[in-house]
């Protein structure tokens, strides 16, 4: 029976896992290893007192309009604070946060400026902390983490 039991379980959390995969595919992804694997000019916007830079924005190499499609931020040290890509001026594709230590703290997918799919916000030491998930820019459910494991699941 308990042999069963985790054989469902474990055939649940695949479910989940690829069905977030996939919608994030759709409304995203793509588009930031699309602009990954373009040429890059960078800008450096801001920077610290120190000379370090506080912020860089990338244009794609030889585009006339010099839109800005990827945003990179610094902490005063120089590890990244927050970098994603753009497209119209508006968070487009993946942005990821990090901690201070350089872990993630979050990631999650925009599609035009709004929250798309599953979002994930992780402790310092990397434990996922709470999962969500979005629809048309509004949080549809919310997934807790205690200890690595499921504590709390809420549908909004």
């Amino acid at each position: 029976m308990n042999i069963l039991r985790a054989f469902f379980i474990s055939l649940l959390l695949m479910f989940v896992t690829l069905s977030c995969h996939q919608k994030n595919t759709e409304e995203g992804i793509g588009y930031t290893e699309y602009i990954e694997a373009q040429e890059l000019d960078s800008t450096i916007v801001n920077t610290y007192a120190n000379g370090q830079e506080r912020a860089v924005v990338y244009t794609v190499k030889g585009d006339p309009t010099e839109a800005i499609v990827k945003e990179v931020h610094y902490f005063e040290d120089g590890k990244v604070q927050v970098e994603g890509t753009l497209k119209n001026k508006q968070r487009h594709g993946v942005w990821t946060f990090y901690h201070d230590n350089g872990n993630v703290w979050s990631t999650g997918a925009f599609d035009n400026g709004k929250s798309v799919g599953c979002f994930h916000i992780y402790e310092p030491d990397g434990t996922l902390k709470i999962k969500s998930y979005y629809e048309n820019n509004q949080k549809v459910k919310e997934d807790y983490y205690k200890e690595g494991k499921l504590f709390k699941s809420v549908d909004l």
